[in-house]
């Protein structure tokens, strides 16, 4: 049988232990004598009055959200290169018949890293998986520097999707499992903050070089990425997994501080690792629990009505919406102005989402964005039918695109990717996270595919009211399903989810006939 032995519900995933023990906990497992220990909340937990350090976390986060920062400059290189390219700048002719491709073919990519980074993670750890991604990134890259031909840039993009595609399951993955709860959706909005961040560094540097040098400096962030990983620690979430509590305890002491005591947590990892080895679920029983079923549907609905907001369709008229306000802005500046609107926004978000809680953000987001989408949809009805009178209220449809992504970059741009490493089960959390990265990636292809279509057959304004819809929809399923997860250990979350909060989400997975770990 092939058993992967996961951690159980005491909140492995983010170093937090549920503060009750069962009687059933308290018993000798499997014939063992066992040191009983009191599992006591991580963020609370102190050694002689010293507290969990901060800053070991802080660092360990933004170091590993570098991928996110890696996935920005591939998403944003479209946006600058696509004059040159079409110029000639690189040799040879890119035109509006292939480089659509060039700019979509990326997400393909990008399903196909997500669908296997989760599984790779969980048998080489996420600290290698991080390392070892530099590989189709620098595949990626060499082919676009170098590239003699149209169809090089294309299998380059292919590559760099495919480094995206992992880099958006293990980095959010990494991030939630060394994090104290106090700290947790803080750190677990740097990824998208780093990607917004390098979605501006290339509007601002490919407004100003060549596509080359551009594409150089792309392929140094990802190798950088994987040099600083190599200082960093696995996860004891991991570590454990594989059996080696020393190994364990070194990491969380760097992530905690000389000062901090972690042996009371990580004695309770090993009670957890003890009780979970007794209990074995298939893996297709695994999934279908209530807490999984319900962590999974939650999952793919942030990521569905993350990608069907509209983002992309605000973005891909920005230049049209400047012009109706009558700015004389150059296009590629209007574009460095949303990009930056977008990173400061974020950063907002890192800074209150630990203070307002998920589910208000996600909700406000949600609906105001439907709100401007609205506005937009009648704003382009107007252009259409009376170009004129669109013309004086050029800066309606400004402000709603500012007030649209704002809202968007507070809550469903960073949100989440942050809810994948918190609501789903220990048992299912490596493939979960896989399913829900690909589903986003599908979603973002669909979109980016299917929204120049509809737009063209029935116009602006009634697809930018379909997002309206879409987005009121997402409202919906915000306030009644989506549970709001700050400060609460996984045991908490998994029961809220509908799981006992311990067999639920802790349960061994067989999945066939070797062992995974």
């Amino acid at each position: 049988m092939v058993k992967q032995k996961l951690l159980c519900s005491e909140q492995i995933n983010y170093g937090a232990c549920s503060s009750v023990q069962t009687e059933e906990e308290k018993e000798p497992l499997q014939g063992k004598t066992m040191k009983q220990t009191v599992g006591i909340s991580q963020s609370n937990l102190v050694s002689d009055g010293a507290p969990a350090a901060k800053a070991p976390q802080y660092i360990a986060a933004l170091v590993v959200t570098i991928g996110g920062l890696s996935m920005g400059s591939v998403l944003g290189w479209t946006s600058p290169t696509e004059i040159p390219l079409k110029a000639g700048q690189y040799g040879f002719k890119v035109d509006n018949n292939i480089f659509p491709w060039i700019g979509s073919v990326m997400s393909i990519g990008a399903i196909i890293g997500s669908a296997f980074a989760g599984g790779i993670a969980e048998k080489i750890g996420r600290k290698t998986t991080v390392i070892g991604n530099v590989i189709p990134s620098v595949i990626g890259w060499a082919l676009m520097i170098w590239a003699v031909n149209p169809w090089m840039m294309v299998v380059g993009r292919i590559f760099l999707g495919i480094a995206c595609g992992a880099y958006s399951v293990v980095c959010p993955m990494y991030t939630n499992e060394i994090a104290e709860n106090a700290i947790r959706g803080t750190l677990g909005t740097y990824f998208q903050l780093q990607v917004t961040l390098g979605i501006l560094l290339v509007y601002i540097i490919g407004a100003y070089i060549e596509v080359y040098w551009l594409s150089v400096i792309c392929l140094i962030i990802p190798i950088v990425l994987s040099i600083l990983m190599i200082w960093m620690p696995e996860t004891a979430y991991y570590l454990l997994m594989k059996n080696n509590p020393e190994a364990a305890r070194k990491s969380q002491q760097r992530l905690r501080g000389s000062k901090y005591n972690v042996d009371n947590e990580i004695e309770q990892f090993r009670l957890t690792i003890e009780r979970v080895a007794s209990e074995k679920l298939s893996f297709k029983e695994a999934f279908s629990t209530t807490a999984a079923k319900r962590g999974l549907a939650v999952g793919l609905g942030v990521m569905l009505f993350q990608q069907l907001s509209g983002i992309n369709a605000v973005v891909f008229y920005t230049s049209t919406i400047f012009e109706s306000a009558g700015s004389s802005l150059d296009p590629a500046v209007a574009t460095i102005i949303v990009g930056a609107i977008m990173f400061v926004a974020t950063f907002v978000s890192t800074l209150v989402v630990d203070k307002l809680g998920r589910k208000p953000l996600l909700f406000a987001s949600d609906l105001v964005m439907a709100l401007a989408a609205l506005i937009l949809g009648v704003f382009f009805w107007i252009l259409a039918h009376d170009k004129e009178t669109a013309l004086k209220i050029g800066w309606l449809p400004l402000t709603c695109l500012s007030v649209f992504i704002i809202l968007f970059s507070l809550g469903y741009g960073p949100i989440p990717w942050m809810f994948i490493g918190e609501i789903f089960p220990p048992a299912i959390k490596g493939p979960a996270s896989s399913i829900a990265c690909l589903f986003n990636w599908v979603c973002a292809f669909l979109v980016t595919l299917l929204f120049p279509i509809i737009s063209a057959a029935i116009g602006q304004g009634p697809t930018f009211w379909i997002f309206t819809i879409i987005s009121l929809i997402g409202t919906v399923f915000v306030f009644f399903l989506v549970p709001e997860t700050k400060g609460k250990s996984l045991n908490d979350i998994q029961k809220e989810l509908g799981g006992s909060g311990d067999s639920v989400s802790s349960a061994t997975v067989e999945a066939g006939g070797d062992k995974y770990n």
